[in-house]
């Protein structure tokens, strides 16, 4: 049951970047809703097959994005191993190790992304690249991290107490 929520919401979430948060830019940054799904999902101790959603919407993220295959899947994976090791590590406060992921998750997202682009040959300069980009991605993170982490929540509990009443 939690992989068949776990599609839809990837889905779903992906819908809802493409067509929502995307229209809300902040100076060059924009927030990444499905990075933040997978930071949420993978906080819950009780999904131990965090790495289907991650795999999935890599693979979605990387069919709709111009940006290089490896990029997307390379930061969602990296965001999801950096959540199950704080998660095992600071388990009484998940919304503290939420912010310290979403913070670290969107920053080394950009410099994989950057560093990725750099190699192909564009000319990004890195520093005013993670000044103008990553700062205000970081923020706009930051804000749409606490809904997500409610939604979330919501229907892992429902998931997940399903589950334990079998």
């Amino acid at each position: 049951m939690d992989l068949v929520l776990s599609s839809i919401l990837v889905l779903a979430f992906t819908s809802l970047q493409l067509g929502v948060v995307s229209r809300i830019p902040l100076q060059n940054g924009m927030a990444d809703i499905v990075l933040l799904f997978i930071i949420v999902w993978c906080l819950n101790r009780q999904a131990k097959n965090f790495y289907i959603p991650v795999l999935i919407a890599g693979g979605l993220v990387t069919f709709i994005s111009s940006l290089p295959v490896p990029a997307v899947f390379i930061s969602y994976i990296l965001a999801a191993v950096l959540t199950r090791l704080l998660v095992n590590r600071l388990w009484e406060m998940p919304v503290f190790s939420m912010l310290i992921i979403t913070i670290a998750a969107t920053f080394l997202q950009h410099l994989i992304y950057i560093l990725i682009l750099q190699f192909q040959g564009s000319s990004i300069p890195l520093l005013s690249s993670l000044s103008e980009i990553t700062l205000p991605s970081i923020f706009l993170n930051i804000i749409f991290v606490f809904p997500m982490y409610l939604l979330i929540r919501d229907a892992q509990k429902f998931v997940y107490q399903e589950a334990e009443n079998e």
